[in-house]
């Protein structure tokens, strides 16, 4: 899976991101690194970074504590780096979110996504796929389909992050009907109450459904990547469903610290967390889980953030996404 579009020159010569080379320390680290995950116990995210926060504390020979701060759409985490001191010892596994919030999901996301940030590099990528509790009646997306529409305004979705608000919200109009939205602040509880059967339905990432639904929990109908994943070879894609008006908008994580992060720092974290990822082992758990490793230049995450952010205010103007 290739989603990452081509970074231009110009977009990586015009984006304002500093990376500063700082008042750095003679020895960095000296001290344990914190690293905020904007979900909770049991997300994606929290599985990722786990997979990368163990071999990074070897490489560093230093502690790195991983600080869960789930909470209004990642912008609690966001906000909680943005502020924090720029020694490189305060570092977000973010994703879309930090440049989608601010673009229009957000009223007052608490931080500036192109001047709060030092990007260090990118991590995964991922697609998300439309899931069902197998106890549910359809079998299929066509059955999902025909029972919406034949009862417009009684289902509901859950989200627990920003692709789930997003494709729910997409998927509803395209399917022209009525649902009603039911958030969450990270995906663990939400799907907890898709199982319970307080929720219909729910876009969800890869890393999430595959789990469960080999646990013979959860039902795929849909997935939301260009090709059918291999994951779930049977499930059709948006583009063979027929449903049109639903952007093509795949889960990132790259990671970030505050501006004015010494250089010394963003350069020891970014070559450590690129070796891990380009281990072969490393990326076999990755795909196994429906990732894919995506290690980049901060110069490359920095293009890579800006162009994303454009791709949001396109996206929140297209479909009149209002904020929340």
């Amino acid at each position: 899976m290739n989603v990452a579009a081509p970074v231009s020159r110009r977009a990586l010569l015009a984006f304002p991101l500093v990376l500063t080379a700082g008042a750095a320390r003679a020895v960095y680290p000296e001290q344990r690194l914190r690293l905020v995950l904007p979900f909770g116990p049991g997300s994606a995210t929290d599985t990722l970074l786990r997979i990368v926060a163990e071999p990074l504390q070897a490489a560093l020979g230093q502690s790195v504590v991983v600080d869960n701060k789930p909470g209004a759409l990642t912008s609690l985490a966001l906000a909680d780096v943005a502020k924090a001191p720029p020694d490189g010892y305060t570092v977000v596994a973010a994703t879309n979110s930090i440049v989608a919030n601010p673009a229009g999901i957000q009223r007052s996301p608490g931080y500036d996504a192109m001047r709060d940030f030092a990007p260090i590099t990118r991590i995964a990528v991922t697609s998300y796929v439309l899931v069902v509790a197998s106890d549910k009646p359809w079998k299929n997306l066509g059955e999902l389909l025909a029972h919406a529409r034949a009862h417009s305004g009684k289902l509901n979705y859950a989200s627990g992050n920003l692709g789930g608000l997003l494709y729910g919200g997409m998927f509803a109009r395209a399917v022209g009907a009525e649902m009603t939205h039911v958030p969450y602040k990270s995906t663990p509880p939400a799907l907890v109450d898709l199982l319970a059967g307080h929720v219909e339905l729910m876009f969800t990432d890869l890393v999430t459904a595959a789990g469960q639904a080999k646990a013979g929990k959860l039902r795929v109908l849909l997935a939301t990547a260009p090709q059918r994943t291999a994951l779930f070879p049977d499930v059709p894609t948006i583009a063979e469903s027929g449903l049109r008006g639903i952007a093509d908008m795949p889960a990132w994580w790259s990671l970030y610290g505050p501006a004015g992060m010494p250089r010394t720092a963003i350069d020891r974290l970014n070559r450590e967390v690129v070796a891990i990822l380009s281990k072969p082992e490393i990326r076999a758990r990755l795909q196994a889980l429906g990732l894919e490793a995506t290690p980049s230049t901060p110069e490359e995450l920095a293009a890579f953030t800006r162009e994303q952010s454009q791709n949001y205010l396109r996206l929140v103007k297209e479909f009149g996404i209002q904020p929340e």
